[in-house]
C-alpha cells in the first residue's frame, strides 16, 4: 500500500515539474529571439559601456600617475578587449535566458520588430537621454513623495490619538 502511495507521489511529482523543466531548457530559436531583444532593445549596450568605463579609468587613474606606463599599459587594454567581449556575450545569453523564461517566443520576435522597426529605433535612439532625464527628476519626486505621505501617516495616527 504504501508503495503504491508513493509510486502515485512520485508520478504526481513528476508530472508536476514537467512544465517547470519545459520551462528551463527554451529552444535555441526561442532564446535567439530573445538575444535578439536583448540587443535590439539597447540593453546590450549598458553592457558595452563597462569595458570602455573600465580602460577610461584605468587610463585616468594609472596613465596621469605613472605615464611611462602609457604604452604598456595601451596594450595590455587592447589585450583585455577579447576577455571583455566573451564577458559581454556571457551576460547577453544570460540575460535572453531571463527574458525567454518570462516570455513566448512569438512575443519575443514581436519585440525585436519593434525594436528593429524605425519607431523602434527612434525610442532606442531617445531612450539614453529620457532615463537621464527622468532620473534627474526621480530624485526630487521620491524625497517629495515620501515626505508627502510621512506628513499624512502622522496626521492620520495623531488623530488616533497618537504621538510620533
Amino acid at each position: 500500500m504504501i508503495r503504491h502511495s508513493l509510486a502515485g507521489a512520485l508520478f504526481s511529482l513528476a508530472l508536476f515539474m514537467v512544465p517547470a523543466l519545459a520551462q528551463q531548457a527554451p529552444t535555441p530559436e526561442h532564446l535567439k529571439a530573445a538575444r535578439e531583444v536583448v540587443i535590439s532593445s539597447g540593453l546590450s549596450q549598458s553592457f558595452d559601456s563597462i569595458y570602455a568605463e573600465f580602460t577610461a579609468g584605468v587610463r585616468q587613474n594609472i596613465g596621469s600617475t605613472r605615464p611611462e606606463l602609457k604604452k604598456d599599459m595601451d596594450e595590455v587594454l587592447t589585450a583585455l578587449k577579447a576577455e571583455a567581449d566573451q564577458r559581454r556575450d556571457e551576460i547577453v545569453d544570460s540575460s535572453a535566458r531571463v527574458f525567454a523564461s518570462k516570455m513566448t517566443e512569438a512575443d519575443l520576435k514581436d519585440v525585436a520588430a519593434f525594436f528593429n522597426s524605425p519607431v523602434g529605433q527612434r525610442y532606442n535612439s531617445y531612450r539614453p537621454q529620457a532615463i537621464d532625464e527622468i532620473f534627474a527628476l526621480l530624485q526630487p519626486w521620491s524625497v517629495a513623495t515620501s515626505n508627502r505621505l510621512f506628513d499624512l501617516f502622522q496626521a492620520e495616527m495623531r488623530k488616533r490619538g497618537h504621538q510620533l
